[in-house]
């Protein structure tokens, strides 16, 4: 390859770049469909991440991201096991946890901060990470970002459903998706404000279709993260996009629409990607269906990219 030619490639390459801040949602497991979808973005699509907002494993999925370890990110979806997050115990001894030592989740979340251990510690972050985590004693919502010393236990709160784990920490800290499934809030009052925006869901519009809960850990986890957080989470785009387009709209009649402390608002250029098929339980480490929704997340970027094309 010649210097001319491989000059041309580098400035194609430059020209097609599409900067964007991406927005990962809660979703448990299901959170494979975010790692094929971005792949396939930043691979075939030319996106380059200006910065990652995340919540829950789009917390976890957005640490390894924002540190530039793709292959790593693989990886780790095509090798998780259950054991990695919480270890399954009897139900005497769950009855003993809850009943005895009065403790506040099911299980414990100590594998999860392992495993966050082992794959996030040491490394640089090469763009800013944001995640949002919850407060069980202020209810409050709070965003800690990379260059924080606190970001990798803030990625560990923001990954502990509740009820299923245990809240850590004297703040009783918890999955940032009880409040923020989506967190496009955090990610429009950034400043600078995004070039653009993508959106990657782990949850289609509706709730998937399940069976009747066979316990109240299949009930706790049917009701907390997959109905209420569908439901925040498909609220929290939907008025976004509507708000949006409702901008949008206003500035091509050449109007400007304000805010209440009186700055104008912006429309963006938003790309929302979410699954069009179930991906199954937010709890299920099955190699064939991470393998599924890794694929389904790619098969999704794929059509975006085509429509676009």
């Amino acid at each position: 390859m010649t210097a001319h030619v491989a000059k041309d490639l580098l400035l194609g390459k430059i020209m097609t770049m599409r900067r964007a801040t991406l927005v990962l949602s809660g979703g448990g497991t299901k959170g494979a469909f975010q790692v094929g979808a971005e792949q396939v973005l930043r691979e075939q699509g030319g996106f380059e991440w200006e910065r990652v907002f995340g919540v829950s494993v789009g917390a976890l999925n957005g640490a390894l991201l924002a540190q530039g370890e793709y292959q790593r990110l693989l990886d780790v979806w095509r090798t998780i096991r259950q054991e990695d997050v919480y270890r399954k115990v009897w139900w005497p001894v769950i009855a003993w946890r809850l009943a005895a030592l009065r403790k506040t989740g099911i299980y414990d979340a100590r594998a999860l901060r392992k495993t966050i251990e082992k794959h996030v510690a040491g490394r640089p972050f090469k763009i800013p990470l944001y995640v949002g985590r919850v407060s069980l004693t202020s209810g409050a919502y709070e965003v800690v970002n990379s260059e924080s010393p606190d970001i990798l236990d803030a990625v560990w709160h923001s990954a502990t459903m509740p009820v299923i784990w245990e809240p850590v920490g004297t703040g009783a800290w918890v999955d940032g998706g009880l409040r923020n499934v989506t967190p496009l809030g955090d990610a429009l009052d950034h400043n600078p404000p995004p070039t653009a925006l993508v959106v990657i869901n782990c949850s289609p519009d509706q709730p998937e279709p399940a069976e009747p809960p066979k316990d109240i850990i299949a009930a706790a986890k049917r009701a907390i993260n997959d109905i209420a957080t569908n439901e925040i989470m498909v609220s929290d785009v939907r008025e976004f996009v509507r708000i949006n387009q409702l901008v949008r709209q206003a500035r091509t009649k050449g109007f400007t629409l304000d805010k209440d402390d009186g700055t104008p608002y912006h429309d963006y250029d938003i790309t929302v990607i979410q699954p069009r098929i179930p991906l199954g339980d937010t709890l299920d480490f099955s190699r064939e269906l991470i393998e599924q929704r890794l694929e389904a997340g790619r098969a999704a970027a794929r059509e975006f990219l085509s429509a676009r094309s």
